[in-house]
């Protein structure tokens, strides 16, 4: 729900403002008001109560003198004194009539019952109260009992014939028609009850006035004392002064109490006009002030909700509606403001947008801008051919490190002004710091790769400055649209893969191939599931045996890692290897292989067959300070001697870190551990240089081995490269011998061993200790 406006806020405040302003007054008013009824009700309650005490006294008098009356009756006297029974109790009862007395008593001067209205059979009793006539002769004697759940006014008179012969007993009830007389003679408050207790914190209603309140079962049902002074009750959702009068009574008699009530709400009936005028005055106040503060808030609201609807059309890029407000006032002013911010606003935007989508540099599109570009040429005409080209300048970081960032940008710049020029009216950006992005759009395969010549033309040109010559080394790689993606995002990255391709190519320029892609989703689910396979331990190491020359023996043997993906068959080691390679996974498949090759190696030395067994190392293994200590770790464990083990690295692997590599490799030279380099002859690696590695053997790559039986140059070479070994003091193993001519020839210039399909395929380890256990293991 959408909150109220500026207008009807600055409206509300001011009607808000005046309703609080009278309602405090009402609230005050109203407080002074019931203190003031609650202090007139309390002192109200307190003369009441007086007054029916008063009265009760009023009744005791009339009562005494009407038995005054009866005690001069010289037939009763007489009757007294002849003790006739039945003209005593004629006589008392006409007169109990004429006083309203329910029971009239004559009690002897001992206290005893002769005669009783009630009960004639309770003559000879002593008198229930006796508390009562000790003082009846000296003054009047009235008090409230209890009896049979009644209340009873007794009033007990003497009777003198002259001397006291007797006394008299009238007993009134206070019920609820004496109480209801009471009201109507007097001003006690209409709410009059008489109560007794009757339990713990109980009391019960013996009579009630002319209305029925529920002051007393109120205060019982809470478990609240009757207040013995004016007190504050809530009974029935009315608010009451009660309070709770103990009258006298004689001993035995039971507590009798008078409960007054002062209702409040009645008390404050008569202000209700006041109040209901007051209301229908803040009505018309509220009306009249809601009018004016509507009226005032419009005057001030309508610029400032004209200025805030211009400031959301220009949250949301709109610049042009601004409104024209023409005041002399404040608003006016905000008007201005509100004018020069939005010109400076638009102006600021439009600097922002292009450098968020504009290199800084060169001046061209970014790689947020080319997506977007190209996405919206995708949309517009589906399934439409294009070529994406990324091109680099792979040789900027040199630049830059060279000449600093000054010189490089403005050989950028060159680069990118180059680039225009054989693009045309091409989409071109700069897609990474050293990298251009090309969209050629309705473009084919062919006329991509002539552009991307064009631009190799273009760029292979050096870039001059002062004295200073510089090559851009450029490289082009291209994606085509569809068949290499349909997003941009797909492209550009396809394009990269095609240019990182480029880069180590003769032309400088290459065409995406997915089967070459590193990062196709399949080689990263390979990645995942190469790591899960050598943590369970589920890799196999082959062994391929190489034959000493000398003798036929089957002396050595390679181990060869070999994967079978579950339900996908064995992996090709050279793409499980190359991605190990790749991840930095490489370093834990090659402590898989030394751990499972010298376990295994134990096993060989424990069935008696002295065969080394060699472990490929790569360039990271190399580079790897812990590696010589893992391994002398692993021989001792197993307690194999060091020159059980062998370790193969290429050419390439110690060129990539020469120091590292001449450090740990001359540590496993010093434990024992032969070295052979592997693939000789393939790699970069000059003769110096490998007179200062540790080590023992060459192994001549299988590319001048395989036609050694046919071609004179191979001949030549591999007996080269063996005369030099021996002349080096290494042995010489020539690796990919598939034919006996071969074997024949590697034999005639002295090749120490010999590796290939003709010596052994790689096997599973147990064909491997079957062959060197089998009587003809030394035959070809």
């Amino acid at each position: 729900m959408r909150a109220p406006g500026f207008r009807s806020r600055l409206a509300l405040f001011f009607v808000a403002s005046l309703v609080l302003v009278q309602g405090l007054t009402a609230l005050l008013t109203y407080g002074i008001a019931h203190r003031q009824l609650v202090a007139e009700g309390g002192r109200q309650l307190s003369v009441n109560a007086g007054a029916f005490v008063a009265q009760m006294n009023d009744l005791s008098i009339r009562v005494a003198n009407g038995v005054q009356i009866l005690s001069l009756d010289y037939g009763l006297r007489s009757a007294i004194g002849a003790r006739d029974k039945e003209t005593v109790l004629s006589v008392l009862r006409n007169h109990g009539r004429r006083v309203g007395a329910a029971r009239m008593q004559l009690l002897g001067l001992d206290g005893r019952v002769q005669a009783d209205t009630l009960a004639p059979a309770s003559d000879g009793e002593p008198f229930a109260f006796p508390d009562l006539l000790a003082s009846a002769y000296d003054r009047r004697s009235a008090a409230v009992i209890v009896s049979e759940g009644k209340a009873y006014w007794l009033v007990v008179v003497p009777i003198y014939a002259p001397q006291p012969v007797g006394l008299v007993v009238a007993s009134i009830p206070v019920d609820d028609a004496l109480l209801a007389h009471m009201q109507e003679l007097s001003a006690l408050p209409r709410d009059v009850e008489l109560a007794t207790p009757v339990g713990e914190g109980r009391y019960a209603v013996i009579a009630r006035g002319s209305h029925d309140s529920g002051l007393t079962e109120s205060l019982s049902a809470r478990g609240e004392p009757l207040p013995s002074t004016p007190t504050l009750a809530a009974i029935g959702g009315r608010e009451y002064l009660v309070l709770a009068q103990l009258l006298r009574q004689p001993k035995g008699g039971g507590a009798v109490y008078a409960v007054l009530g002062y209702s409040l709400d009645d008390a404050l009936r008569p202000y209700l006009p006041v109040w209901n005028a007051w209301l229908a005055v803040l009505m018309v106040g509220l009306a009249g002030g809601f009018l004016v503060a509507w009226l005032v808030a419009r005057g001030v609201a309508r610029p400032v909700e004209a200025l805030a609807g211009s400031a959301r059309r220009i949250a949301a890029g709109d610049y042009d509606d601004v409104p024209d407000v023409r005041r002399g006032d404040e608003v006016g002013d905000l008007a201005i403001a509100f004018h020069t911010m939005t010109d400076a606003i638009r102006e600021r935007e439009r600097r922002i947008l292009h450098q968020a989508s504009h290199d800084g540099v060169t001046g061209l599109p970014n790689r947020a801008a080319a997506e977007s570009a190209v996405d919206d040429d995708l949309a517009t005409t589906p399934g439409m051919q294009g070529a994406l080209l990324i091109v680099g300048v792979n040789r900027l970081p040199e630049i830059v490190k060279t000449v600093g960032h000054a010189l490089a940008d403005r050989l950028m710049r060159e680069a990118a002004v180059r680039l225009g020029q054989v693009a045309g009216t091409h989409f071109v950006a700069r897609a990474t710091d050293t990298q251009f992005a090309v969209w050629l759009r309705d473009t084919g395969r062919m006329e991509a790769i002539d552009t991307a010549f064009r631009i190799m033309d273009a760029l292979g040109l050096p870039y001059l400055e002062a004295d200073i010559r510089m090559d851009l080394g450029p490289a082009v790689g291209i994606a085509l649209t569809p068949g290499h993606g349909e997003r941009a995002a797909i492209l550009l990255r396809r394009a990269e893969v095609a240019e990182f391709a480029a880069v180590g190519s003769t032309r400088g320029v290459d065409v995406y191939d997915p089967e070459a892609d590193p990062h196709r989703p399949e080689r990263l689910s390979l990645m995942g599931e190469l790591r899960a396979a050598i943590e369970a331990d589920a890799l196999e190491l082959w062994y391929q045996p190489k034959r000493r020359m000398a003798d036929g023996v089957i002396d050595s043997a390679e181990a060869l890692v070999r994967w079978h993906r579950p339900g996908r068959g064995a992996v090709s080691p050279e793409l499980f290897v190359a991605v190990a390679e790749e991840t930095g996974t490489i370093g834990r498949l090659t402590r898989w292989v030394l751990a499972r090759a010298i376990r295994e190696m134990t096993a060989l030395a424990a069935a008696g067959i002295d065969v080394t067994v060699a472990v490929n190392l790569s360039a990271r293994d190399v580079g790897d300070s812990e590696l010589a200590g893992r391994v002398e770790a692993l021989l001792r464990a197993h307690s194999l001697p060091a020159q059980a083990l062998s370790l193969e690295v290429t050419e390439s692997a110690v060129i990539h870190e020469p120091a590292a590599a001449l450090q740990v490799l001359g540590q496993l030279a010093d434990m024992g551990i032969d070295v052979a380099i592997d693939d000789f002859g393939s790699g970069q690696a000059s003769f110096a240089y490998l007179r200062r590695l540790p080590v023992t053997e060459l192994k001549i790559d299988r590319m001048f081995v395989q036609h050694l039986a046919t071609d004179e140059t191979d001949r030549v070479i591999v007996q080269s490269l063996v005369e030099l070994g021996h002349r080096l003091g290494y042995r010489v193993t020539a690796e990919g011998v598939e034919d006996e001519g071969s074997l024949a020839f590697l034999a005639e210039v002295g090749c120490d061993h010999a590796q290939g399909y003709l010596v052994g395929r790689p096997m599973p380890f147990a064909d491997l200790v079957a062959r060197c256990m089998a009587p003809a293991s030394g035959d070809s």
